[in-house]
This record gives structure tokens, C-alpha cells and sequence, in this order.
């Protein structure tokens, strides 16, 4: 995987996440959860399907698949402080409020 692509991923998850919280609306990020989900199984479809002969091939769908988990990661922790964040602001129970310490210190 190019390291290029993988800093525009970051950035562009990164960008949206950011345009969530301002625009307060944790949908947005629940579709970044969603499009990293998919990410995920195709790659592990694509790594069931190369030959094992392939090994340069075979590492780099290991890092896309790592990548993959980071960035979903990612996602799911910004939907809980998303969902947090409004929550507070209209007074309304929080989807999960297990991470409140965490919170606090953003």
C-alpha cells in the first residue's frame, strides 16, 4: 500500500470526523464505521483469494488490513465522543458513557 494513500485515508477520516463534530451529527461518522467495515472484509477476501506464492502481495493486504482496524478504531472512539458531545448539548442520554473519563480530558 502506498504511503501516500494511506495519509490521504487518514487525513480525509481525520477531515470527516472533524466536519461531524462541528456540524454535530454522529451519522456522519457512523458511515466512515460502516465504509471501514467494508474495507475490512474486502481485503480479507482479497487476501483469502492470492495465491501463496505471493508473499510481497500477502504483506501488503496484511498492512491494508491493519490500516483497516486502525481506522475503524478510530471511527468507532470519534462516534462515542460525537454521540457524547450532542448528547450533552441536548440533554439526552449518550448511546454509551463508559469512556466519560476519557472524554473529559479532550
Amino acid at each position: 500500500m502506498n504511503q501516500y494513500l494511506i495519509i490521504f485515508v487518514t487525513l480525509a477520516i481525520a477531515g470527516a470526523i472533524a466536519f461531524a463534530k462541528k456540524v454535530e451529527k454522529p451519522l456522519f461518522v457512523a458511515v466512515l464505521i460502516i465504509l471501514n467495515l467494508g474495507l475490512l472484509i474486502y481485503h480479507s477476501y482479497v487476501l483469502n483469494s492470492i495465491p501463496s506464492e505471493f508473499a510481497d502481495a500477502i504483506s501488503d493486504i496484511y498492512l491494508c488490513i491493519a490500516m483497516d482496524f486502525l481506522w475503524l478504531l478510530i471511527s468507532f472512539l470519534a462516534y462515542l465522543w460525537i454521540d457524547d458531545v450532542t448528547a450533552r448539548k441536548f440533554n439526552r442520554k449518550s448511546y454509551d458513557n463508559s469512556l466519560s473519563w476519557f472524554w473529559e480530558k479532550l
